[in-house]
């Protein structure tokens, strides 16, 4: 019964304790999709690279499904030189310390203007401190 107390007490006493300051959700989640737009803009497809995890998963605006740091490297490559991006309204849930669930919207605009809108989830986990992208899905907003 004690045993049964004193594990109560020490267990609430974790989940409820604040720890060190640190960001919110939220706000680790835009910094990451913030850094996306950044690097992604930069066109340089070994900092686009680094922000995904060895085995993340990602789908794109093709059919094909990209595994691993190569398959997220095939993918950028055969992406239009020139396209920018700007990231719009976001969603975040915290599934974990570590692991973070985004949703939200993106706006794609090719070198001749055409302007491609996608919707954009990330799964991120929170690897050695840093937040990595493990998934990535996008898909046209439907017209």
């Amino acid at each position: 019964m004690v045993y049964d107390l004193v594990s109560s007490i020490s267990l609430g006493s974790f989940l409820f304790s604040t720890g060190p300051a640190r960001a919110a959700p939220v706000e680790d989640a835009a910094a990451v999709w913030a850094q996306w737009e950044q690097v992604y803009n930069s066109g340089d497809v070994d900092e686009i690279v680094a922000l995904y995890t060895e085995d993340s998963l990602l789908f794109g605006s093709t059919a094909q499904l990209f595994a691993g740091s190569e398959g997220a490297r095939t993918y950028f490559n055969k992406l239009p030189a020139g396209t920018r991006v700007k990231m719009g309204d976001q969603h975040t849930i915290a599934v974990g310390r570590n692991v973070l669930l985004t949703s939200g919207f993106v706006d794609f605009t090719l070198k001749d203007g055409t302007l491609l809108s996608y919707r954009l989830t990330f799964a991120m986990m929170k690897t050695d401190g840093q937040w990595l992208i493990a998934q990535h899905h996008g898909s046209p907003v439907p017209k």
